[in-house]
């Protein structure tokens, strides 16, 4: 069970820096799966298209 703990605070961790570096960044950024079904977008290309993320992840490009 120790193991499983340490996974999960490692990817709590990673995700924490992802969202570090990919919300703040200023140039449009999107995160999509090999059969382009867009898995994310920071803030700048969101605000720029002016919806939420909520509306796009999982959204055919």
């Amino acid at each position: 069970m120790k193991k499983l703990h340490r996974v999960k605070v490692a990817l709590r961790e990673s995700k924490r820096w992802l969202r570090a570096i990919f919300n703040p960044t200023f140039a449009f950024i999107r995160l999509i799966e090999p059969i382009e079904i867009l898995i994310e977008g920071n803030q700048a290309a969101l605000k720029f298209v002016e919806i939420r993320n909520s509306k796009v992840i999982r959204s055919p490009l």
